[in-house]
């Protein structure tokens, strides 16, 4: 039953993984187009697009959680501090990373309930961004980015982590 759990929980993942990679460029794409333009049109024609600098700030937003819940996912490549598991002997080693995993999500967890809490606030104040858009839109990414990111992390701590592959040990510190 572990087993099926953990074999449909990598599945899962995967497909999120999928999604997020194809969102983190699409959204960088845009952002990069929309500055570039942006720029011309203040350099050039001494104008601009109304709001696109709050916007692309949002964007940048989006960008950092959707790739923080990326990294988190499958082999583990979020940054981690790992000096612990260097000391440790290896019987250890993969029972701390668990625990650490385990604080992880907890953390995440609560993450996601103070975020929601925020976009709950916002949603009250009917803030505007840009004098346009809800505010509170952009900012569901907080509480599902966190919440994604606790579920990858308790998946860690439940099932483990794959290891990286020799050479690729991701951004450690």
């Amino acid at each position: 039953m572990i087993d099926a759990l953990k074999e449909r929980w990598a599945q899962v993942d995967a497909a999120l993984a999928r999604w997020e990679s194809g969102a983190l460029i699409t959204l960088l794409f845009v952002m990069l187009l929309a500055g570039f333009v942006q720029v011309v049109l203040r350099n050039v024609f001494n104008t601009g697009i109304l709001g696109a600098d709050l916007l692309l700030r949002q964007g940048l937003l989006w960008l950092g959680l959707l790739g923080a819940s990326l990294a988190a996912g499958g082999a583990g490549r979020h940054i981690e501090i790992d000096l612990l598991s260097r000391a440790l002997p290896p019987e250890w080693a993969r029972p701390a990373r668990r625990l650490a995993d385990g604080f992880a999500a907890v953390v995440c967890a609560l993450l996601a309930r103070a975020s929601a809490l925020f976009v709950i606030s916002e949603l009250g104040a009917e803030s505007r961004i840009a004098g346009v858009f809800p505010g509170w839109i952009f900012q569901l990414i907080l509480p599902a980015g966190f919440a994604v990111m606790a579920l990858r992390f308790l998946a860690g701590a439940a099932f483990g982590r794959p290891e990286p592959p020799a050479g690729k040990t991701g951004a450690k510190s």
